[in-house]
């Protein structure tokens, strides 16, 4: 099993540092559903056309998938694949929200030949659409690399011809949002079966059992819109709360204007738009609720598992609907520095800036040993400072030899000090390289293929058991040295 090595606070080697995966403790499909929520379950199945048997699921926004988002798709893969002939797996795109499809943020040089993260725009088409449109515009017929942006790396332009030639490859989809689905698959079609079916959020509220939940919605919205915000009260950054104003309270779907743009809505204008056969697209936790009482087994990222916690109460407290429970998985790899075009020794990072030198030169003394005890001298005076009462003579003449010993040791590091000022802009560079390598949100693609092998292996590795409990498993790592 590769290993990582670190120096410096700095993984060198491309590495997996952790995969964690949890189940929920009743099992994958053996805890009872509430005679409602089976009977929703069913209506959702067969108005999807979704096979009888196991189904596990996950989902997201149409974009570039870092290695994060590819571990959720790997463990619904994963688990319908443990289940045999019988399973299967969907993937839910989240088309509801606001977002570019047709980006990729990849490693590019400026003018000067730094390396910064740029996001690449990589097709004209629908460039015409306000950034606040939603992505089931019309499909690209040719993606190509736009802009005069310099690619840092070899290994970045062939992240960026692959995605590119895949979305070409899925030209032939009915929108933009499913096309870029459907080239992330091909690109992870290493570690990831296909799906049963790629399944539009805005498609599960056309489905019986959710128009059912609409008219209750559109029948009780301040009703619905209090409960929503007081499952808020349990984590309020988990969503917008919904405008309560009686029959004119907020509702939570989105409605969406002539030029694709999305917009909140009330109940009245709701249910217009609903007889009229308007298009509504589900909010958060409206679709995620829709989600996991489709599958047996459907499989958030770390984010979803925060607003989950709170739709579910919703969903229990106005709806009487228990949500089944989910699965979570996620994962954090990060690429060579020189996959991303960096070339740099941590070593010549400064041990401290020129201002934290300045007012403690001693760090300048600690080079080989950055968690050496504080000097001595500097050490004791402080603490008569501490010691003595405020406003004190004692406390003023110790604070006075303070600065005397201070300013001794500026003359005695003059030369490293000047030298370190004038490296400052340098340090500053260095530090910005150092974070973009340990950036755990890059393309998966420019992961090396035996990393990525070695998070699939290690979710395949945690699904075969019996009665599947909770499970994280870190990777072992290499003493730092």
């Amino acid at each position: 099993m590769p290993t990582e090595e670190h120096r410096a606070g700095i993984t060198l080697k491309t590495s997996v540092k952790s995969v964690d995966l949890h189940f929920p403790s009743g099992g994958t499909s053996d805890a009872p559903l509430s005679p409602r929520a089976s009977k929703i379950r069913s209506e959702l199945r067969d108005s999807l056309k979704i096979p009888s048997g196991f189904v596990a699921g996950a989902g997201h926004q149409p974009i570039v998938w870092h290695a994060g988002i590819l571990a959720k798709f790997v463990a619904a893969s994963s688990v319908a694949d443990a289940h045999g002939p019988s399973g299967q797996w969907i993937h839910f795109l989240s088309d509801q929200d606001v977002i570019d499809p047709f980006r990729i943020d990849l490693p590019a040089r400026d003018r000067n030949g730094s390396v910064r993260r740029s996001s690449l725009r990589l097709t004209l088409e629908n460039s015409h659409i306000s950034s606040n449109a939603v992505p089931f515009a019309r499909p690209a017929q040719s993606a190509i690399h736009l802009g005069n942006e310099a690619i840092a790396s070899p290994a970045a332009s062939a992240v960026l011809d692959q995605v590119i030639a895949a979305i070409n490859r899925a030209s032939d989809a009915p929108n933009a949002g499913v096309q870029m689905a459907r080239a992330m698959l091909h690109c992870a079609n290493r570690w990831v079966n296909p799906p049963t079916a790629i399944v539009e959020s805005r498609s599960l509220l056309m489905c019986d059992a959710a128009r059912e939940i609409l008219q209750k919605i559109f029948a009780a919205p301040e009703e619905c819109a209090v409960h929503f915000n007081a499952a808020l009260k349990f984590d309020s950054r988990a969503a917008r709360p919904l405008r309560e104003n009686g029959l004119r309270s907020e509702v939570p779907v989105w409605g969406v204007r002539e030029d694709g743009c999305r917009e909140r809505i009330d109940a009245v204008e709701a249910q217009r738009r609903f007889d009229r056969g308007l298009p509504l697209l589900p909010r958060a936790f409206l679709a995620s609720g829709l989600m996991r009482l489709t599958c047996d087994l459907f499989f958030h990222g770390t984010g979803g598992v925060r607003y989950e916690r709170v739709g579910e109460r919703w969903w229990r407290d106005f709806l009487d609907v228990q949500l089944p429970d989910f699965g979570s998985a996620t994962a954090t790899i990060i690429p060579l520095p020189s996959d991303l075009g960096l070339n740099f020794d941590p070593h010549t990072l400064p041990l401290a800036t020129w201002r934290e030198a300045w007012w403690d030169p001693t760090r300048l003394d600690r080079a080989h040993d950055s968690h050496s005890m504080i000097e001595p001298t500097r050490a004791a005076l402080l603490q008569r400072i501490a010691d003595a009462p405020r406003k004190s003579r004692e406390r003023r003449a110790a604070y006075r030899a303070l600065c005397d010993h201070i300013n001794s040791l500026r003359q005695r590091h003059s030369t490293e000090l000047a030298s370190l000022e004038l490296t400052e802009t340098k340090g500053k560079a260095l530090r910005t390289q150092r974070a973009l390598a340990n950036d755990r949100t890059w393309p998966f693609g420019l992961m090396r293929e035996s990393s990525v092998d070695l998070m699939a292996t290690a979710i395949r590795d945690q699904i075969p058991q019996g009665e599947i409990t909770t499970a994280t498993r870190s990777l072992p790592q290499k003493p730092r040295g």
